[in-house]
């Protein structure tokens, strides 16, 4: 079983130089002897640096009686991302499905969620996607599930294999107040799976990924630069609007 010790030499040897870090974990591979969360999370802090903003997906598939709280509803993103939500963070973005939680001193830099869609303009993720100061890392995951910057350029570029649902969901806010605006989501339409790791290759090919493995236990992180990965696949799709399906 791995250590606390080795977890963090494993994360100091992650250089990142951006002030913000959005972080998707699947933390299987970090479970160490007596393990909780909140170690987990101070080694986490520690190894990436205190001066860092960071920001965990906080998302929510399953609602009861159609609601949404600010409060309330928690992450379905992960053990990690929960704690994060409940302890740590000072701030949620407002979206039924894709917010997210942040904390660090440069939070106020992150804009509120203005935008009906997940991804649209004046979203959190667009803002996230654009800024070349934003750090994306995936512990224990592929793009697949560590990488929602990816569905932005989706979004952004009106794929054919989505389209726009309403979300009937009443959506409370952080002093349980009603948010009276409507929210929707871009989905995929039935049948349709993306591609995800024919993409990673490319995004490999082109050292926009960084893969990192646990020496003892070959556990992975992947890191990479929001603002060039957007970039990368903005292009792609607008060659080829197919370019991230099967």
């Amino acid at each position: 079983m791995i250590t606390k010790n080795k977890i963090s030499k494993n994360l100091e040897k992650i250089n990142i130089k951006e002030k913000f870090i959005i972080i998707h974990s699947d933390i299987t591979g970090m479970i160490f002897k007596n393990f909780s969360v909140s170690e987990l999370w101070k080694i986490i802090y520690k190894s990436f640096g205190k001066n860092k903003t960071y920001i965990f997906p906080t998302f929510t598939f399953k609602h009861d009686q159609n609601i949404w709280s600010y409060t309330k509803s928690k992450s379905e993103c992960g053990i990690l991302s929960e704690y994060f939500r409940k302890n740590i963070a000072i701030k949620r973005t407002i979206h039924p499905i894709h917010s997210v939680a942040i904390f660090g001193k440069n939070y106020k830099e992150i804009p509120d969620h203005n935008c009906p869609s997940s991804f649209g303009k004046n979203s959190t993720w667009e803002w996230l996607c654009n800024s070349k100061d934003v750090c994306n890392i995936a512990f224990g995951l592929g793009l697949e599930g560590g990488a929602t910057i990816c569905h932005f350029p989706e979004e952004n570029k009106k794929v054919n294999y989505r389209k726009f649902k309403n979300l009937k969901i009443k959506v409370f806010g952080k002093d349980n107040n009603i948010i009276k605006k409507k929210f929707r989501f871009y989905v995929r339409k039935k049948k349709i799976k993306n591609n995800w790791k024919n993409c990673e290759n490319d995004l490999f090919k082109k050292k926009l990924i960084k893969k990192y493995l646990f020496t003892e236990n070959k556990y992975p992180v992947i890191k990479m630069n929001t603002y060039e990965v957007t970039n990368f696949l903005l292009n792609k799709l607008k060659k080829n609007k197919d370019y991230l399906i099967r």
